[in-house]
């Protein structure tokens, strides 16, 4: 059997364990805002660190160039159903519905949902509870997703702990929703 070789070298090594690093930290602190990898768009290189050719990756008709991509890299094509990976625009959007959300004995069979957005601030707030989130409670205010994004992560709360993980991605930026946090809208009026 012939094993191939990384020919990117030790520095693209180092690279890929550092990206690993930082959206392991991202996962620890939802809401937290963090660069996967300096220099590269988001969801490019979370694709890129934690998919090879045997992950099943599910991506939406407006990223031509990175499913092209994808193909060239040999990442397996995936319907809804069966992938681990899906990656969409935060604009088309649809719910979770069709995903897998795991199993009582296998939870961590479910999709990690890569979710494209305008920005990951500027947008209605929102504020996060659960596991990771901390005392005081954290707040993301995405731009880029409809307005039934809360009411469909709140059906994908409910499934805990099955259920679908988020990852919104805005250029080089990430931040992370597990599907064990729960969301609220803001009350900006309180002071």
């Amino acid at each position: 059997m012939k094993i191939a070789i990384d020919q990117r070298g030790p520095q693209n090594a180092y690279e890929d364990r550092k990206a690993y690093r930082n959206l392991l930290q991202a996962f620890a602190y939802p809401g937290k805002m963090m660069s996967v990898r300096g220099g590269h768009l988001a969801h490019a290189a979370i694709l890129m660190t934690l998919a090879d050719t045997t992950t099943p990756v599910w991506i939406d008709e407006g990223f031509a160039e990175i499913k092209a991509n994808a193909t060239k890299a040999q990442l397996p094509s995936a319907s809804r159903v069966n992938c681990v990976f899906a990656l969409c625009s935060g604009e088309r959007f649809n719910g979770f519905d069709g995903f897998p959300v795991g199993t009582l004995v296998d939870p961590h069979l479910s999709t990690t949902m890569l979710i494209e957005v305008v920005s990951l601030t500027g947008g209605e707030p929102w504020r996060l509870a659960g596991p990771g989130v901390g005392p005081n409670g954290a707040s993301l205010a995405p731009i880029g997703l409809p307005k039934m994004f809360p009411a469909a992560w709140a059906q994908n709360n409910a499934l805990y702990p099955l259920g679908v993980d988020v990852i919104f991605t805005a250029g080089e930026l990430c931040a992370c929703l597990p599907r064990s946090v729960r969301l609220e809208i803001a009350d900006v009026c309180a002071g």
